[in-house]
């Protein structure tokens, strides 16, 4: 039986395997299109736009590898099914269960592999092809919030309008409160850089409220000690879906210390602890489709069927957990509910597999 699960396990590896390969090749292709039209400004070249497709590749692997699975175990299985070696393997007293075990046990190292570029390398991959183009278009690292990013920190509020690399803000306002959210204080700077464990604002206007009116003064410098490091205000400039688990965990933490809305952060942390079942659940479903309505057909086929189900699944995801916001659903039962939705039907297909 372990010669046997080897050679299954192989046939859907080589499968998944050149599934992901033409799925990547198409993103690459498509992405480089998209940044040949920057091609040429600033210092911005093609070698650059090729390096910066590559660099996105971690990302999309990630990203794709349910529909991936899917249709690496249906092309797999499929592969043997259409030249009998499934008809031998079942007569020669196999069970269904015993084949899926065998299907599962490469899934589970590809499932590994493939987490570990999603946590480890995906995430600065990109950030660092992000930074490297910005810089090449000679732009600073655009933020994700209308009108700069907005941070809270304590009882201060933030505004840093541009990110640079390396530490370095530009025209940051800082707002700070009483505890009966009366204003006390108004800083503007030209310029932060963040230096030895704090930040230094440059060109700086501060004014004071109180009883008497505003007192407002010119500053060459001023210290700033906060929470917020460059590695805070990067992450929190820098969509949901892009950072790690343990950038989410700890972005989390943060907004619940200040009292802010987490559930975005929480949703996004919740759907990539789930993704590993959500993709043992895809590749799952191939095993009724072979044994089941897919057994005798094309290969085309079943590569529409799986890129249909990749694609609905995809996009249930995206559009419930849009939708659990909205209601303000729990952030763990959006995340689960469309793995827990593959489960039902694997579960519902099976039961009709002889």
């Amino acid at each position: 039986m372990r010669i046997l699960s080897r050679y299954i396990g192989r046939a859907v590896l080589v499968q998944t395997l050149m599934v992901m390969a033409v799925l990547l090749t198409i993103y690459f292709f498509i992405t480089l299109m998209d940044e040949l039209a920057a091609v040429g400004q600033g210092r911005y070249s093609i070698v650059m736009a090729l390096q910066y497709a590559l660099m996105l590749l971690p990302r999309q692997l990630y990203e794709l590898f349910p529909m991936v699975a899917l249709l690496g175990g249906m092309l797999g299985l499929g592969t043997l099914a259409s030249s009998n070696e499934l008809t031998v393997i079942r007569a020669a007293g196999v069970s269904v269960r015993r084949i899926m075990l065998a299907m599962m046990k490469m899934a589970l190292l590809l499932m590994l592999a493939v987490a570990l570029i999603g946590e480890l390398a995906a995430p600065q991959l990109e950030q660092k092809a992000q930074i490297m183009r910005a810089q090449a278009l000679n732009k600073g690292v655009s933020l994700n919030v209308r009108g700069g990013l907005w941070v809270r920190d304590g009882d201060t509020y933030i505004n840093v309008r541009r990110l640079l690399p390396e530490g370095t803000a530009y025209d940051v306002s800082l707002y700070v409160f009483d505890k009966e959210q009366r204003l006390l204080e108004m800083i503007d700077a030209r310029s932060a850089v963040y230096d030895k464990g704090q930040w230094v604002l440059r060109k700086v206007t501060r004014s004071r409220v109180d009883h008497a009116g505003v007192v407002s003064e010119e500053l060459p410098r001023l210290p700033w000690r906060t929470v917020l490091s460059p590695a805070v205000i990067s992450v929190a400039a820098l969509p949901p879906d892009k950072l790690s688990i343990a950038e989410l965990a700890g972005y989390v933490d943060y907004t619940r210390s200040n009292s802010l809305d987490a559930r975005v952060y929480e949703l996004a942390l919740w759907t990539r602890v789930v993704a590993p079942f959500a993709t043992a659940g895809m590749m799952l479903l191939a095993v009724p489709f072979i044994f089941g309505s897919l057994r005798s057909v094309s290969i085309g086929l079943r590569i529409t069927v799986g890129g249909l189900l990749g694609i609905g699944f995809h996009l249930f995801n995206g559009v419930f957990g849009r939708i659990a916001l909205v209601y303000d659903l729990s952030p763990l039962l959006s995340a689960a509910m469309p793995t827990l939705v593959v489960y039902g039907l694997w579960w519902g297909l099976m039961r009709r597999v002889q």
